[in-house]
């Protein structure tokens, strides 16, 4: 059945040094004006950008589910106030150590779960802050997420730690943009990609890695309708039967080829079956099966 969701980052433009005496509030302030365009609007899913714990928050500030500061206290209350989830960026404290980390915040209020930074800078390092332990999902009523944090998106034993894990949106708070490699990644973990980001662009992009809406410090926040119900084929084998498809399913099926890349992303618009009731009746081979198939 299709599965629609109303996904948005927020962009990040503060310059505020870490530990000053402004930087908390100033951070909390942007967040607070993203809130107001976003609070009653329907949205599901909102990503935030690292600069809110890299800005907002010393090692010394951080917070825990059992005991929330000003960045969880704000993330939750977004949360409740719009029956949606959040992915806040934080700096984490679990015994005795301290992360960069993405806390995943349910309609609710309570945190479902985090990702914590794999790969640090060396000036992360040094500020203390522990690796985390590599790929991590957390199930949610907004699919089923994955984190990446900055420096993170330069290593593809992540990347590509992701696949197998079947993630629906691939959420990345960072302070650096990564060019043409969140592309990569959207394509590579087959997800839809909420990149929330500071000064250049925030954008969020499809499985193909096509940039769906984006946002940067005038506009600050990027929004997007998506539809988790999908799948990715390879278009050898499959290309002809998409006129069948189109004909007995008609609306209630979205196919985009994308020819550079051989492939085509097909999305289930129906209230009263799925892509996996259209893989069966048509006999489609997803992409990953099919790149299977050619290892031997």
């Amino acid at each position: 059945m299709a599965r629609p969701l109303d996904l948005a980052v927020v962009h990040f433009n503060k310059s505020d040094h870490t530990g000053a005496p402004t930087a908390r509030e100033s951070a909390l302030t942007q967040f607070r004006a993203a809130c107001e365009r976003l609070d009653g609007t329907g949205v599901g899913l909102v990503v935030t950008c690292e600069g809110m714990e890299s800005v907002a928050q010393t090692v010394a500030d951080a917070e825990s589910p059992a005991r929330p500061g000003p960045l969880i206290d704000a993330y939750a209350g977004f949360a409740r106030r719009n029956r949606c989830t959040v992915v806040g960026s934080v700096k984490l404290a679990e015994d005795g150590r301290v992360y960069n980390a993405q806390a995943v915040i349910g309609p609710d209020g309570a945190v479902l779960g985090a990702y914590r930074k794999t790969f640090l800078t060396t000036g992360e390092v040094k500020m203390g802050l522990a690796r985390g332990p590599g790929a991590a999902v957390v199930d949610s009523p907004a699919g089923r997420i994955g984190g990446a944090i900055c420096f993170d998106l330069n290593y593809e034993e992540l990347r590509l730690a992701y696949r197998p894990l079947h993630v629906d949106v691939l959420a990345f708070s960072s302070m650096f943009h990564g060019g043409h490699m969140q592309q990569t990644w959207a394509y590579e973990t087959r997800a839809f990609f909420a990149g929330a980001c500071k000064d250049v662009l925030s954008e969020i992009r499809d499985p193909l890695g096509r940039v769906l809406a984006s946002a940067n410090g005038y506009s600050l926040v990027a929004r997007a309708r998506i539809n988790l119900d999908r799948v990715i084929v390879h278009l050898d084998g499959n290309q002809d039967r998409f006129a069948a498809i189109q004909r007995a399913w008609g609306a209630g099926v979205r196919i985009e080829g994308c020819g550079a890349l051989g492939v085509a992303l097909v999305t289930c618009e129906r209230a009263d079956r799925g892509i996996a009731d259209l893989v069966r009746e048509f006999g489609l081979v997803p992409l990953d099966a099919y790149l299977d198939a050619g290892r031997g």
